[in-house]
């Protein structure tokens, strides 16, 4: 294609590379460990039909076939998988989060890797999720709701701006804004407006955020720079700047086990770059059937010295402390929520409820610290939903917790189930619904796993009743 006719001498395989920016991606997708087991994920597509096969570099990683419309699927409704390109995952394992880190999502939407690194981490820790549109970052929330997200706290601010005081991060990600040129086969239009301009012109709001991530990040601790461009512009040229600007800084190794990759240019159009630039790594389509991509790994060294106009380095985290205990009314609130299952409040515990509005209560792991600046969009799930004649659970916290309902809960089956995800009312015999104490919320479950809420209207006694869907409009697959 000649819009990418400028990376030719850069390319191994001209031809190749030409040719896969025609075939359709494969779909892949990764299991919830907090929900699911990969055998148990992979025993459900069995079940369902759904031929897949294992991603033999990624613990839980399933590639499914191409047409397969796995936002459909109700194992992915119920929160039990995520999707995400397969190129895409890589920049979280190289971040390698660990448990009691502190870690930063710089440019989050649409949140996929936010959602990895929380699930890596066990929902426990800190994860701030931050991005600069503030409407993105509502719709990942939903990501993070449906998969049960404890442990993150959101943002909305400028990254190339984000507030020293903050304070130090372990691992930071900058998956950067960029020209997108790698994702032409998911979306042909992009080439429509790629090239040489458009690449220079994003270049200087990278190289701030790849600075800001420096600054923000502990001595000692990791950054992750990615994007999915095939410009050098925004790619080596912006990491070249920054280990220019700051010595402390040193490139690693960014080869993944079992992809094959490109080392890193080190010069481009006559201008010499960093030698050590060849520790990053290009992933071109034909080489791994992906996308295209960029990915970059910099330490900081222990005993680096103060960044560039800086003094955020000398800034210690801000630990801010969730309230002791919540209001008698929410608790009271709360406890009329798990009395209607028959859950136990420590169900709950040792997880914290606080309650940011009028409408609605929040539960947050107990060892997450959000930072006092830039303010919090949200932090941890919504757990009841208070606007209303009766509290009702929350679908996120429904599917997180009902498997431990001892009433007051509907087995579906499949035809139920279907008509449950689309938000339809259906019937249920008595036999059916003899886990029900009365009319008022239930909790719908499906093979084992809790699909969310719905309402029960029971005819006369002894006779059912009928089911009223709750899922969430903006979770259905069916729209309108």
């Amino acid at each position: 294609m000649d819009i990418f006719a400028r990376y030719r001498s850069i390319v191994d395989d001209w031809a190749a590379f030409q040719d896969s920016l025609f075939r359709p991606l494969p779909v892949c997708i990764w299991a919830n460990p907090l929900r699911v087991t990969p055998d148990q994920l992979a025993g459900i597509f069995t079940t369902d039909g759904v031929r897949s096969e294992p991603l033999a570099w990624y613990p839980g990683g399933r590639q499914l076939e191409p047409d397969f419309r796995p936002g459909h699927h109700w194992a992915f409704l119920a929160g039990l998988y995520h999707t995400q390109e397969a190129v895409s995952m890589l920049p979280v394992l190289l971040l390698d989060p660990q448990p009691g880190e502190r870690v930063l999502d710089l440019c989050a939407a649409p949140g996929n890797k936010t959602a990895q690194i929380a699930v890596r981490l066990a929902n426990h820790g800190t994860v701030i999720a931050n991005d600069i549109s503030g409407g993105r970052m509502r719709a990942a929330r939903q990501t993070f709701e449906r998969l049960g997200l404890l442990n993150i706290t959101t943002t909305t601010a400028d990254g190339n701006n984000y507030p020293p005081a903050a304070g130090l991060f372990d691992k930071i990600l900058v998956d950067a804004p960029c020209s997108c040129e790698g994702t032409s086969r998911k979306e042909p239009n992009i080439i429509e407006r790629t090239g040489e301009a458009v690449s220079c012109k994003k270049s200087g709001s990278q190289k701030a955020l790849l600075r800001k991530a420096v600054q923000l990040c502990r001595p000692g601790g990791r950054i992750v720079y990615a994007t999915c461009t095939y410009a050098p512009e925004e790619n080596e040229l912006v990491v070249d700047a920054v280990l220019r600007d700051y010595p402390s800084v040193r490139l690693v190794s960014a080869e993944i086990d079992g992809w094959q990759t490109s080392a890193g240019i080190t010069t481009w159009q006559g201008q010499a770059l960093d030698p050590s630039l060849r520790w990053a790594r290009r992933i071109w389509p034909h080489h791994n059937d992906t996308g295209g991509f960029f990915i970059a790994v910099l330490e900081k060294d222990h005993n680096g010295e103060t960044p560039l106009n800086s003094q955020s380095s000398q800034v210690a985290p801000v630990a801010v402390e969730w309230p002791a205990s919540i209001s008698p009314e929410v608790r009271e609130l709360s406890q009329v929520v798990l009395d209607r299952f028959g859950l136990s409040p420590a169900a709950v515990a040792p997880n914290v409820l606080f309650q940011p509005s009028n409408w609605r209560v929040y539960l947050v792991n107990p060892d997450h610290r959000p930072c006092p600046a830039p303010t919090p969009d949200a932090s941890g799930m919504i757990f009841i939903k208070t606007k209303g004649k009766y509290p009702k659970l929350s679908t996120a916290a429904a599917q997180l917790f009902g498997g431990q309902a001892v009433r007051n809960y509907l087995e579906l089956d499949d035809q139920q189930a279907a008509l449950y995800l689309a938000r339809q009312d259906f019937d249920v015999p008595a036999a059916q619904s003899r886990f029900c104490t009365g009319p008022g919320y239930v909790l719908v479950q499906y093979r084992g796993f809790t699909l969310g809420v719905a309402v029960y209207y029971p005819h006369h006694e002894g006779t059912g009743g009928v089911v009223q869907s709750l899922f969430p409009k903006g979770w259905s697959p069916v729209k309108g």
